[in-house]
């Protein structure tokens, strides 16, 4: 079974990236720029209780530390 070619994503130069305008939410990886969306409310209300979950448990830990 041949593999499939995959198409080859132009990279952007350092000039390229920086004329980009400032408000674009993007990100950069090994040359190749990739829009960013944002968080839905979802994501961020499931971070924010992974958060604070995450940062009960270190508290309750520390406290028998001490």
């Amino acid at each position: 079974m041949t593999p499939v070619l995959q198409p080859q994503l132009e990279k952007v130069t350092l000039e390229q990236y920086e004329m980009l305008p400032e408000e674009k939410r993007i990100e950069v990886f090994d040359g190749v720029v990739y829009d960013m969306v944002s968080p839905s409310q979802v994501h961020q209300a499931l971070s924010m209780q992974l958060s604070t979950l995450i940062n009960t448990y270190i508290l309750r830990k520390k406290s028998y530390i001490f």
